[in-house]
Parts: structure tokens; C-alpha cells; sequence
């Protein structure tokens, strides 16, 4: 009974899922010594030179104290720097962050091509899909 009953549980499965996900990922960011949750936030910084802690925060969808940490941590690793203006701050990469950006991309690569070779490509685009359409429509509930 409890066995099928996990078998079915969605939050049961979805966590599940996420643990061997964040374990393929850690290997491939660990050379970078950045988790995967730091070098997600730094795609961002990338992409968008001078974003606020406010927009990492919804575009993560992490709270803001958390991002405020990994702030924090890539400030003492020299990877990212703020600037404040009047009571707003902006993120921006620095030179060293700047040196990662290709490290951190090709890591990425790696790891979707990791779970992508074990899941096959149309289950891993449909999978992704599912897991997106069921993020939204459960974040408009919450």
C-alpha cells in the first residue's frame, strides 16, 4: 500500500527526481567550486548586467534572504559585486565572475547532456515541459 502510494505521490517523485538531478549537477559545477545554485544566479548576472536583488528573486524564484546570501557568497568570492544607488542595488559580474561565464555555460552543457543521455532527448523536452506547465499552474494557487 505505501509503495504504491509514493509511486503516485507527485511531490514524493518530483523531490525524488530533484536529488539525483542536484547530485549530476554538483559534479559537473564542483571544478567551478560553485554550486549549481550559485552558477544559475550568475547566468542571470550574465544575461542581465546590473539586475537587482529583487528580479533574481522572482526570476529564480528564490526568497530574498536567500538570494541576499548568495549575493553575499559570490561577493566574497569575487565573482559578483553590487552597486547601490539611492536605496536600489544592482548586480553586476566582475572581471573574475566574467572569466567563469564560459565555464559556467559549458558545465551547463554538460549536465543537460548527462541527463539527457541517460533519459533519452524527447523525454527530457517533455519531461521539462510538464515540470514547467505544473510549476505555473501550481504557482498561481500558492
Amino acid at each position: 500500500m505505501t509503495e504504491n502510494f509514493l509511486e503516485n505521490c507527485l511531490f514524493f517523485n518530483a523531490n525524488t527526481l530533484s536529488r539525483y538531478l542536484l547530485k549530476l549537477a554538483e559534479k559537473q559545477f564542483r571544478h567551478l567550486n560553485l554550486s549549481p545554485a550559485h552558477a544559475s544566479m550568475m547566468l542571470m548576472v550574465y544575461d542581465s548586467p546590473g539586475i537587482s536583488p529583487k528580479q533574481l528573486c522572482s526570476m529564480l524564484n528564490l526568497s530574498a534572504s536567500t538570494i541576499t546570501r548568495f549575493i553575499d557568497s559570490l561577493e566574497k568570492k569575487e565573482l559578483v559585486k553590487r552597486k547601490a544607488k539611492g536605496k536600489s542595488v544592482s548586480v553586476y559580474p566582475t572581471p573574475k565572475g566574467l572569466d567563469l561565464k564560459k565555464p559556467v555555460a559549458m558545465a551547463y552543457k554538460r549536465l543537460y547532456l548527462s541527463y539527457t543521455s541517460i533519459l533519452g532527448q524527447d523525454f527530457t523536452r517533455h519531461l521539462s515541459s510538464h515540470v514547467l506547465t505544473a510549476a505555473r499552474k501550481l504557482a498561481e494557487h500558492i
